[in-house]
């Protein structure tokens, strides 16, 4: 398949790249702005928020598949600048379909949104179902379920054929520091590299996660995109506490370290416990999450280990 990726240079980007070049795929990675270093499939700046710099690639290199994954991900910076939130994330999303809409060509997109926006759930309501209801509680949950109603207008309009992925927390090694398990994993490897002293900076400890391996996740974009209809939880399906992250990191390190909280890492209105039903995936796609959480934190520590 000839495949485009938006905000292919991110963390998830590079692991979905590896994916479909294993499948054998044509890949245009779209990034914003260009890197400097080079990589192994052919390579275009895009910003999603310029509709004619859209048209202009897509027209030009006629996929068949878009996978969307640009975005203002990280949730804190989403807070404090939603003016390009609301740019990147949903003036973007809306630019990637309106042109895969005029094209007439029944480009496939995938959207990959967040179970963010569920928001702040009950706990009555876990696991969250594809139907639960939407709850944005933050500008970066807020932008993902504008994100998604754009993709059920240019659903129902015709011509686009887009699937929708609300991935729970997603590991794995490359991912940015400012995430927990990298930044466990970081620190960490700092203390063994003798360039930090034996303490652990922590937010909080007690919150639970459905979290996957970024690698599995990237298996169930293409299965979706290439096999789904409407909207897919990804995540394993059963709550991590952050804890057992950094316990589980600790061990890996097999280091004597201090943990302290930091109330810069604390997020306000936290949600305790998020899990996802991951049925409908499953089901229809016939994919789950495989990887044993202790070796993705493996491998996210020695991803660190081997670059300081």
């Amino acid at each position: 398949m000839r495949c485009l990726i938006t905000g292919a240079s991110g963390f998830v980007g590079h692991h979905l790249i590896e994916h479909l070049k294993a499948q054998g795929d044509e890949i245009v990675a779209c990034v914003f702005p260009h890197p400097a270093d080079q990589t192994s499939v052919e390579t275009v700046e895009l910003d999603v928020a310029d509709g004619v710099a859209c048209a202009k690639i897509i027209s030009h290199y006629k996929p068949e598949v878009i996978y969307h994954l640009a975005a203002m991900a990280f949730v804190p910076e989403a807070e404090d600048s939603f003016e390009k939130t609301l740019r990147v994330n949903v003036l973007g999303t809306n630019n990637i379909l309106r042109v895969a809409h005029l094209l007439q060509n029944n480009i496939s997109v995938l959207l990959v949104s967040s179970a963010e926006v569920y928001g702040r759930i009950l706990p009555k309501e876990l696991p969250l179902t594809e139907e639960t209801e939407v709850r944005p509680a933050n500008n970066y949950s807020l932008s993902k379920a504008m994100a998604e109603l754009a993709v059920a207008r240019y659903t129902r309009a015709g011509f686009v054929r887009a699937v929708t992925v609300r991935p729970f927390n997603h590991i794995g090694p490359g991912q940015n520091q400012r995430f927990v398990a990298s930044s466990f994993a970081h620190q960490l490897a700092m203390i063994a590299k003798k360039k930090a002293p034996p303490i652990i900076r922590v937010g909080n400890l007690e919150a639970k996660r459905d979290f996957s391996d970024v690698r599995d996740i990237v298996k169930a974009y293409r299965l979706a995109v290439t096999k789904g209809s409407g909207i897919y939880n990804l995540g394993a399906g059963k709550a991590v506490s952050v804890q057992y992250l950094l316990d589980t990191l600790i061990d890996i390190a097999k280091l004597d370290v201090r943990v302290e909280q930091d109330p810069a890492r604390m997020r306000p209105a936290e949600v305790p416990v998020i899990y996802g039903d991951c049925s409908k995936a499953r089901s229809e796609l016939g994919w789950e999450a495989t990887r044993d959480i202790s070796e993705t934190l493996k491998d996210v520590y020695h991803y660190w280990l081997d670059r300081i």
